[in-house]
């Protein structure tokens, strides 16, 4: 009975949806009440754009963090050396692994960067960090693009530090491969992949799909873990922390995607739907063109319901549809 409600309810918010159009009365689902978390004003971070109140920052010990504004900014860090600059910032990382965050503020307004200095791949004996199996990455990378080279750090991840933001709408955990371990365990995010989730977050809710996040099926899958469970290819964009299997589930918030075609149905056809939503809508995003990569659409199976796969390798790929 509860699932019979919960599916009269969507198709009646669909036929108030189309009532509102009729009258010609202004419709602002999903829009009205989403907050894209986008700051009043944008810096460049090593020459990437980055718009958001809240965002994550990775840096190897030691490494400069160039921050550059067009506008005037104060910085406050308890820890690093920063050196104020005529376009901005630089801020030195510590030696040390962990997380040290970084507030800039403008008047009123401030962005909060949340800086984590990685352990660097050169720590890696026989395919471990430690306790943990990261596994062999290819050593020449795919068609020779620089995204598909090994990982120079890792992000060290305790219990803890799962629930940190890296992004408005997206937290650390979210992304962490499921390969059974102890902690810490380690983690690979790239930033342009967080920017790109962010964009198609706020797509789908001008479009009228109501939800705070996607929910992150797979994020990162050390190369050990992607053999483990029968991937042999060693180009999986999972692999560089550039990649994110993701799903609506909202109402009702039951593990699978939710039915997004209103066809009473929870199937391809959903994940479809959601292809199609992001595959038109980041046309003509030529602000985001860094970000251009993979779009996929997938079927259940008995071990998960219909996902789409978003990454941000830096060519143009689409399958499944």
């Amino acid at each position: 009975m509860k699932c019979l409600l919960d599916s009269c309810s969507r198709y009646a918010r669909r036929f108030a949806v189309v009532c509102l159009l009729l009258v010609g009365m202004p419709l602002q689902a999903g829009s009205a009440e989403f907050d894209s978390g986008e700051s009043r004003f944008t810096i460049l971070a090593n020459g990437l754009e980055i718009p958001y109140r809240v965002f994550a920052l990775f840096l190897l010990p030691g490494e400069n963090l160039e921050l550059r504004a067009g506008i005037r900014l104060e910085l406050e860090a308890d820890a690093g050396l920063a050196r104020e600059t005529t376009s901005g910032w630089n801020w030195l990382a510590p030696a040390q692994v962990g997380h040290y965050p970084i507030v800039l503020r403008h008047g009123r307004q401030s962005m909060r960067l949340e800086i984590f200095v990685m352990r660097p791949a050169s720590d890696i004996e026989d395919e471990w960090l430690g306790d943990y199996r990261i596994g062999e990455y290819a050593r020449k990378p795919f068609k020779g693009l620089a995204t598909y080279r090994p990982p120079r750090g890792f992000i060290e991840v305790s219990p803890e530090m799962r629930r940190l933001q890296v992004s408005p709408h997206f937290t650390l955990g979210q992304f962490l491969c499921k390969q059974a371990s102890g902690w810490p365990k380690y983690l690979v995010l790239r930033p342009e992949l967080l920017i790109k989730l962010e964009q198609l977050l706020a797509l789908v809710n001008r479009k009228g799909i109501r939800t705070d996040s996607f929910v992150v099926m797979s994020g990162f899958r050390t190369p050990w873990y992607n053999r483990s469970i029968g991937n042999r290819t060693t180009s999986s964009r999972h692999l560089y922390g550039g990649a994110a299997d993701i799903y609506i589930d909202v109402a009702p918030k039951d593990g699978v995607m939710d039915d997004l075609n209103g066809d009473g149905r929870l199937d391809k056809g959903d994940a479809n739907y959601l292809y199609d939503i992001v595959n038109e809508g980041w046309k003509g995003k030529a602000r985001w063109a860094a970000l251009t990569g993979g779009l996929a659409s997938y079927r259940a199976t008995a071990a998960h319901g219909p996902f789409v796969h978003i990454d941000a390798r830096g060519y143009r790929a689409r399958w499944g549809r």
